[in-house]
């Protein structure tokens, strides 16, 4: 579920109320409305790495970080949390298909693509076993094997791009102040 609407709201509500309100950590895919050269293109994700709209590059990429979002920029926000009475109470699961915990509806992403749980203070992600594959930071993931998922990194499942971000570190990238 996208729930990118309530954590705007929050965003108005100030720092204090987001950490409060908001799951512990998140995963946010940035995309944009599709003009007419990127819908004959075939691409759905944005990449802002130069100043003028009309010449974002057509492949997937998240935006980067302290950059005020345009306003033709969508994003969607997959809160890192539990459903109630979900499988594996100990991990928080990602995948294409509603029993997952997080649900990203791709045709690039497994059933059950990965998992992220947290370790202490620390999260760390594992792929699932997945067809497409997955990548930290453009470091492959192997199968079932935890890795440490800094805030603000890079994941990439099957051909979707999300930054992991711990509550605070979303909150500025979001625009808070």
């Amino acid at each position: 579920m996208n729930a990118a609407p309530q954590y705007r709201q929050l965003l108005r509500l100030g720092r204090d109320e987001f950490l409060a309100a908001a799951a512990p950590a998140a995963l946010v895919r940035y995309r944009a409305d599709l003009d007419d050269r990127a819908a004959a293109s075939g691409a759905s994700t944005l990449t802002l790495d130069d100043d003028d709209p009309g010449d974002y590059a057509s492949i997937d990429e998240t935006l980067p970080h302290g950059k005020i979002l345009p306003d033709q920029v969508d994003l969607e926000v997959y809160p890192l949390t539990k459903k109630p009475g979900a499988s594996f109470p100990d991990r928080i699961t990602i995948g294409r298909t509603s029993n997952n915990d997080v649900v990203i509806a791709d045709s690039s992403v497994s059933r059950l693509h990965a998992y992220v749980r947290r370790d202490g203070a620390r999260w760390v992600v594992a792929d699932g076993g997945s067809k497409n594959g997955s990548w930290l930071a453009g470091a492959t993931l192997e199968a079932r094997r935890e890795t440490p998922l800094p805030s603000r990194s890079i994941l990439r499942l099957g051909d979707v791009d999300l930054t992991f971000y711990v509550a605070s570190d979303l909150y500025g990238a979001l625009g808070g102040t």
